[in-house]
């Protein structure tokens, strides 16, 4: 922890969706993540598949490099992010 503190390191951040039924919305959302460092995406029951090909093309391959799960529970989900001390970015669209 001492290490992670003197090199200016902050506690990971996870990309919060909920209801992003666009292909290309979830891929360009991806983009950005991986470009602001993002450790993850949690994306909530009826976003659009980020293994969709227009998901896939908009992300230029960035679905395929940074972590990712649906979250059939969404309230629990939000519960267990803010339990475990990850930073969180929920965008407003």
């Amino acid at each position: 922890a001492a290490l992670a503190a003197a090199a200016g390191m902050r506690r990971p951040t996870l990309l919060l969706l909920d209801g992003v039924i666009k292909p290309e919305n979830v891929g360009s959302l991806f983009r950005s993540a991986l470009a602001f460092g993002v450790a993850g995406v949690v994306l909530s029951p009826g976003c659009a598949d980020p293994l969709y090909r227009k998901a896939i093309r908009a992300s230029m391959g960035a679905v395929f490099k940074l972590p990712y799960t649906f979250a059939p529970h969404w309230p629990e989900a939000l519960s267990q992010v803010k339990a475990g001390g990850y930073g969180f970015f929920p965008p407003h669209l």
